[in-house]
This record gives C-alpha cells, sequence and structure tokens, in this order.
C-alpha cells in the first residue's frame, strides 16, 4: 500500500496483487471454441469412416455429445426452466427446424439411391432403417441386430449413423420435463438441484458403460442408457457455466489443452479393436468437456487453433457433413461397380463435404431463418416425418424384382426306402447329385424359378432358428426341441453351431419317415471344439459358449440317445491363432466328453460344408443372367483348409465316424451357387433349408440302428 500526500486530505492508492482469475465474471454467449470442436469432431468421423489414417474417429461422436448437451441444456435453462411446460412447444420446434429438415432430405435420398443402385437384397432392409430413423430408434435396432448371430454378415447400412441422432433425441425426451420440475421444486436453488441430478444421472449411466461394455458391445455402444452419461457431463458444464467462467487463467489455459490433446490422441490411439464406450470413452468425453469448461470465460489459447476461419467453416457445416459422408461412402461402391481404394474414398468425402455445403446453403440455413409459430413448425415436422416414411414404405412395398431369365427347371429329389432304415447310401441318387452338380457349373442363367428366391434367402433358416432351439450368442437355456417323430423308438441330437443345425430339415424329414426323434441343441457361433472363442460382434470372449457347451454336454448324457450328430463351423477365432491339429485335437476332446457322458450312443461328425467366396443371395442377384462369377473355385472352399484337413484323420482316429458333405455341395472344379433351381447358401456360409431337404437321402443313412 502506497501513500501519496497531496494539497487536499490525503488520498490512499492500492496496488492489488495481478489477478489469478478471469476478468469475465459471466459465461460467454459466443463460443468460436465450440465450433471449431466440431470441426474436429466431423473430421475424425468422416476420416475414420472413409479409412483414411485415423483408427479411433468413432470419437467424434461423443464429442458431439458432450457438446449438443452443453448447448440445449443452456437453451433449456433459459426458455423451458423460466416457461414452465408452456415453453416445451418452443424447445421442441427448435429442434424439428435445426434437425429435421436437412436429415429428412438425406434420408428420402439415401433410400431413393438405394432403391436404384444398391443390391435387391438390401433395399427393403435399408428403407425400414429410413423408417426406423423417423422415430429416432434406429439405435435400438441396430443393437438388436448386433448381437443376433444371422445378422452378422449384413452389409453395413447407409443410414447407420443416425443412431446418434436417435440417442440424442431420446436424451431430451426426458431432460426438458426434470429441468421444469427441478425448477418447480425449488428456482432459488435450481442449478445445484440440477447439477445433484445430473452427476447421478452420469455416474449411474457411466457404470452401466463400463458394465455392459465387456458383455455386450452393441447394445453399449449404441444405447441410451450407456451414452446419456456423455449428454448429461455436457449439460453439467452448462449448468455450471457461471461458476467455470471464474476458473483461474492459468488453470483454464491448460485444461483446454490437455482436454483437446485428449479428443486428438484418442482420435489416433484407440481403435476397433477397443472395448467401446466402457472406461475409454471417458477420454474424449472429458477431453470435449474440459474444453468447453475452459473456455466459459475468456478466449483461450487453443481456441487459436479451433477459431480459425477455416475450422469455423467446418463446424457450421459438420451436421451436414455428418448426414452426407456415410451415405455416399456406402453407395458410392454399388455406383460404380467395385471396392474404392483410398484414393477414390477421398474424392468421395471431398463430394460428402460440396453436399453438406449445399445443405447448410440451401436447407439448413433457410430453415432456422423461418419464422412461423411453434405449432406449425411441430405440424411441418410431422409432415416431414410423414413423407419419410411414405417413402420407406413405398419401397418397402415395391421391392426390387429379383427373377432368373433362364428355363425353369426342377431338381428330382431321392427317396427314402422304409425298409433300408437308413442302412444303405443311394447310390443312384448319389450320383444323381454329382451330375446335378457338374451341370451347374455350366449354368449361365438363373432359372426363372430359382428357390429360394434371393430376395428372401436370409430368411430361410431351419425351424430349430425359429422356435428358440437354435440359440443366439447370449442365450444359454434351451428347450426340449424335439423334431422328426415325436414319439419315434430312437433319438439322435445335433450338437454343436449353426454349420450341423442348418442340417436340421433333412434331419427333421428323414426322421418323420424313419421313427426318429431328432433334438436340436445347437448355439451360434460355438464350435464343438473344447476351445474359448472371440467373438468379433461382441468384441470379447465367447463365455456364454464356455458355459453352454459343457451344460448341454451334461444335458445330453441324461437324455441316453442313440445317435450324437456333431458339427461346427472351422472359422472361428479365439484370442490366439488355434493351430490345426489344436482345433482337430479340441474337436476331438469333445466327442470323447460326449463319449464318456452317453457311452452306448453312436457318435458321428458331420465335416464342415465349404463356405463360398461371396455372400451367395447378393451375389446371384446382382449377376442373375450370368452366375458363373458367384461359383467358388476348388482352392478356396475352406476359409482354414489346414484345420480342415486336420479334422478327419483325428476324428476317425479316435474311432468316429465321420461324413464329409463336400462332394454333395461341390464339383471337381468348384461350387456352383445354383443347383438345378435350388439356391445352394442362404447367405456367406450356410445351405439353404431347400437345398438341405433335397439332399435329405444322404443323411438319412445317419439314422441307423446297428
Amino acid at each position: 500500500m502506497t501513500h501519496v500526500l497531496t494539497a487536499g486530505p490525503p488520498t490512499v492508492t492500492r496496488t492489488e496483487p495481478r489477478s489469478t482469475t478471469s476478468p469475465v465474471r459471466n459465461p460467454r454467449k459466443f463460443r468460436p471454441d465450440i465450433e471449431g470442436l466440431r470441426a474436429v469432431s466431423v473430421v475424425v468421423v468422416v476420416l475414420y469412416h472413409a479409412h483414411l489414417g485415423v483408427r479411433g474417429g468413432f470419437v467424434g461422436v461423443d464429442v458431439f455429445f458432450v457438446i449438443s448437451g452443453f448447448l440445449i441444456t443452456g437453451q433449456l435453462m433459459n426458455s423451458v426452466g423460466a416457461g414452465g411446460l408452456g415453453a416445451l412447444p418452443g424447445f421442441y420446434a427448435r429442434r424439428i427446424k435445426r434437425l429435421l429438415p436437412a436429415s429428412a432430405v438425406v434420408v428420402i435420398a439415401t433410400v431413393v439411391a438405394a432403391r436404384i443402385w444398391v443390391s435387391p437384397l438390401q433395399v427393403s432392409s435399408i428403407a425400414s432403417d429410413g423408417v426406423y430413423t423417423t422415430f429416432y430408434g434406429l439405435n435400438y435396432r441396430l443393437a438388436i441386430e448386433g448381437t443376433q448371430y444371422l445378422h452378422a454378415n449384413d452389409a453395413v447400412s447407409p443410414l447407420q449413423h443416425f443412431w446418434s441422432l436417435a440417442v440424442e433425441e431420446q436424451f431430451y425426451v426426458g431432460w426438458p420435463l426434470l429441468i421444469i420440475a427441478v425448477v418447480a421444486l425449488g428456482r432459488r436453488w435450481h442449478r445445484a438441484l440440477l447439477a445433484v441430478a445430473l452427476v447421478a444421472l452420469i455416474a449411474v449411466s457411466f457404470y452401466w458403460s463400463m458394465t455392459i461394455t465387456p458383455k455386450n458391445a452393441p447394445w453399449a455402444y449404441f444405447s441410451l442408457q450407456t451414452r446419456a452419461w456423455e449428454l448429461a457431463l455436457g449439460a453439467l458444464v452448462a449448468v455450471g457455466a457461471g461458476l467455470l467462467a471464474r476458473m483461474p487463467s492459468l488453470l483454464a489455459e491448460f485444461g483446454a489443452a490437455a482436454g483437446l490433446g485428449a479428443i486428438l490422441v484418442s482420435a489416433f490411439a484407440l481403435s476397433d479393436a477397443n472395448q467401446y464406450p466402457g472406461t475409454l470413452a471417458a477420454i474424449p468425453v472429458c477431453g470435449a468437456a474440459l474444453v468447453i469448461a475452459c473456455g466459459a470465460g475468456a478466449r483461450r489459447r487453443v481456441e487459436r487453433f479451433l477459431g480459425e476461419p477455416l475450422m469455423q467453416c467446418i463446424g457450421r457445416i459438420s451436421y451436414s457433413w455428418y448426414l452426407w459422408h456415410w451415405p455416399m461412402l456406402i453407395i458410392a461402391p454399388s455406383v460404380v461397380g467395385y471396392e474404392l481404394g483410398w484414393s477414390q474414398r477421398a474424392i468421395v468425402v471431398w463430394l460428402s463435404m460440396l453436399a453438406a455445403i449445399a445443405s447448410y446453403f440451401f436447407i439448413e440455413d433457410p430453415a432456422r431463418k423461418v419464422r412461423l409459430p411453434s405449432v406449425r413448425w411441430i405440424a411441418s415436422g410431422a409432415a416431414m416425418s410423414a413423407t419419410v416414411v411414405a417413402v420407406g414404405m413405398l419401397v418397402i412395398a415395391n421391392p426390387p424384382k429379383v427373377v432368373g431369365s433362364g428355363q425353369a427347371v426342377t431338381l428330382a429329389s431321392g427317396t427314402i426306402p422304409a425298409a433300408s432304415n437308413g442302412s444303405s447310401t443311394d447310390t443312384a441318387f448319389l450320383d444323381h447329385v454329382h451330375g446335378a452338380l457338374e451341370t451347374a457349373m455350366t449354368t449361365t442363367a438363373a432359372p426363372s424359378n430359382l428357390t429360394p428366391n434371393p430376395a428372401h434367402a436370409g430368411g430361410d433358416t431351419p425351424e430349430a432358428s425359429r422356435n428358440g432351439c437354435h440359440l443366439d450368442y447370449l442365450t444359454t437355456q434351451q428347450a426340449e426341441c424335439v423334431f422328426g417323430d415325436p414319439n419315434g423308438a430312437h433319438t439322435a441330437v445335433l450338437f454343436g453351431d449353426s454349420h450341423i443345425e442348418q442340417w436340421e430339415p433333412a434331419f427333421a424329414k428323414a426322421g418323420s419317415q424313419l421313427g426318429w426323434r431328432i433334438v436340436n441343441w445347437t448355439k451360434s457361433g460355438c464350435p464343438a471344439a473344447g476351445l474359448s472363442v472371440f467373438v468379433p460382434d461382441l468384441n470379447r470372449p465367447y463365455s456364454e459358449c464356455d458355459s453352454w457347451r459343457k451344460a448341454t454336454i451334461d444335458r445330453i448324457s441324461a437324455l441316453h440317445p442313440d445317435l450324437i450328430v456333431v458339427g461346427e463351423s472351422e472359422n472361428a477365432k479365439g484370442d490366439h491363432k488355434f493351430t490345426p491339429d489344436e482345433w482337430a485335437n479340441a474337436t476331438v476332446s469333445t466327442m470323447k466328453a460326449l463319449h464318456a457322458g452317453s457311452p452306448a450312443a453312436r457318435i458321428s461328425f458331420m465335416g464342415d460344408n465349404p463356405v463360398p467366396k461371396q455372400v451367395v443371395p447378393a451375389c446371384v442377384a446382382a449377376h442373375i443372367n450370368d452366375v458363373r462369377g458367384c461359383q467358388t473355385d476348388a482352392a478356396h472352399m475352406y476359409t482354414y483348409p489346414d484345420r480342415h484337413k486336420a479334422v478327419e484323420p483325428a476324428v476317425t482316429k479316435a474311432g468316429f465316424e465321420y461324413v464329409d458333405p463336400q462332394s454333395w455341395i461341390c464339383a471337381k472344379a468348384g461350387c456352383p451357387p445354383i443347383v438345378g433351381n435350388i439356391l445352394v447358401n442362404r447367405d456367406a456360409s450356410h445351405i439353404s433349408v431347400e437345398y438341405v431337404t433335397y439332399l435329405t437321402p444322404l443323411i438319412a443313412p445317419l439314422l441307423r440302428t446297428d
């Protein structure tokens, strides 16, 4: 303190220490750093989707969630909190104005483009996705399908990225009501009450994210309950913005830089191999929250980067770019007729940016400037949604026709002589099958009476797949599952994964005629081999398979069957690369365990079927007039040929019967996609029900009583 004497009364001048807090006492209204953060988010997402060097670009969506939680909560506190229920129409009208015009155009354009260019087999599914986007339910559709084995080889939807919009809008159904309730309970302390509610929501949702991710990756990734904490953290920053504006400058500078660094590091360090979101999502989410929180009071150094004109421009078009880039990347290969290289994907990225710029200036920005009463905006939103639904339903009702141009043919079926009791192979029918396969290798145009129709082949599954007798990934409880003759004097059990379950129609048909009960106890992706496998769809070890396998072996023992037919796909993967001998020995180990539990049973092993080089129905639909390009040559019948070769000698050496179906499905030169009028495969690896049924006379000899 310094005293200065003057002619008048003494005046005291105080020299204050330098302030360590921001001079700004109120949160900033305009936030260039947030616009720049949008730019960072959309760039890493787009480059990730285009496979252009950013392995973990999916974190951009997490950043979007935080930004949305912050901005929307700020708006809600200013409008809904003050106006009560009466402010809700205005809030939802603003959401409609902001989101719906551009998204409706993108969905309609995508569905129409899919109808023109995409494989006929995908069109109805894409149109259904379009309908789901209208009701903001696509995230749960994807979560459910992600845990279903039958959807494991489905093509990626060009509307899949709409899942994040669904999560946001689901969150904003209840969040305004909570704000209204909190303000009504304690207007003076509403920020503190909201903060408490948000902390509780963050804790619960983050706990779910940590616990669900290791168990069920699709549900963890797509569901609201595991993502709500990301939006809530942004909301918490908005609630505390007044206090955050007073943050010490040095701390704020460091925090903003650390936050941006966390986002960028996670975008390049993480990858699809990581279990996500789980705990790892905390890195980009907390990073985004730090950038926003530390910029509440004043411009920080990171804003020199985020506030650059280019970043501001990209941030401004980020929503439209996010909408357009994914469908363009997914549909482009169908338009040009081949998979894109990195340079071509880069071109599509630039084209999607041009589409985003046009979308911003001709759709987004004009929609924002339209002044309409809230009720009229809500009515307009309903009309836009109805238009999207109408387009989707129209495409679903009128899918592309998949009709062969070749001459109608009929593939003769063999018979099972009742007197043989399945004791001998019908050599005449086997010769007929071999002849049909050789003829099929010369087939060009698909026959006009092709069955199943490629457009419906995905649903051409055995009855066991539709009544809970073939378990999906997460289920382990199974019913009695009896097929064939339920009162038969003999019992056969089908045990393994879907590659033995696919033969159930033939066993059931033969069992009905020969007096055998056929019990189907199978599980998706769960090989008979006693090895712990890894499921890419769940992104974790398949623990349900191990427990189911052990329990089912015990259950078979209690059944006292006459025959156990074991089968498995040879394509399973583990946490390490299985050697051929390791795979074969693990298969034999399971068969020995079955024999130990059921010593009176005859145990047979059904060798794996050849795997086509591509999804047969899709290939045939795309080459309906010349299907020869859908053949699989003899050198590529099996994904792991050494593994396949190791199984038969190991099984027979252990004293078990080995049945090889290769010559039932493939000619000497390769495997045709169509035999006679029958589509051989229903998807990328399974045999169609029609072809399996056709082969029943070759299955019947297994149901013998000797």
